[in-house]
């Protein structure tokens, strides 16, 4: 082992170890839809053939809570990569503090770490469901949005069932 991997890892450690102290202080206390937008360009349209999802996240942090702000806008397009539909979303998802005390400091690198780790993993059902919901409503194939791994900024993947 190199004295530089010697230097690193503790504080990775010690990284974690703040991540973790965050995790168990916090519950999950809400999360709300502040924006649902969607728009169909195409009325013949009934096939998906792309949607390339860009997830946003942006947080605020005080003494009761941490919130986070998750925005999501795509455009659907069809096999000849024609826009067919556009869909926006945002949501606020709430974290409040349990009042368990924190042995780390709570610095915004700690907090961004947490949202990108942790926050986005329980926001992505609802997104997934909005997205999929969204789609059916506007008359085209379900689309499925993939899974959100820890330290992504949103799914990497998507599915479309045959209608």
């Amino acid at each position: 082992m190199s004295m530089n991997e010697m230097t690193i890892q503790p504080s990775a450690d010690k990284q974690d170890a703040a991540l973790w102290d965050l995790v168990q202080s916090v519950d999950l206390l809400d999360i709300r839809i502040l924006r649902w937008h969607s728009e169909l360009h195409d009325l013949q349209a009934r096939t998906v053939d792309e949607i390339q999802p860009e997830l946003e996240s942006e947080f605020r942090i005080d003494e009761q809570s941490i919130q986070c702000r998750w925005t999501l806008d795509t455009q659907v397009r069809d096999s000849k990569g024609v826009k067919v539909a556009d869909i926006g979303l945002t949501f606020l998802q709430v974290f409040a503090f349990t009042g368990r005390p924190m042995t780390h400091s709570i610095t915004s690198g700690l907090v961004r770490e947490f949202v990108e780790k942790t926050a986005v993993i329980s926001v992505m059902p609802f997104i997934r469901e909005a997205v999929q919901t969204m789609t059916v409503r506007l008359g085209l194939q379900p689309v499925t949005l993939g899974l959100a791994r820890a330290g992504s900024t949103g799914p990497e993947s998507y599915s479309v069932r045959g209608g």
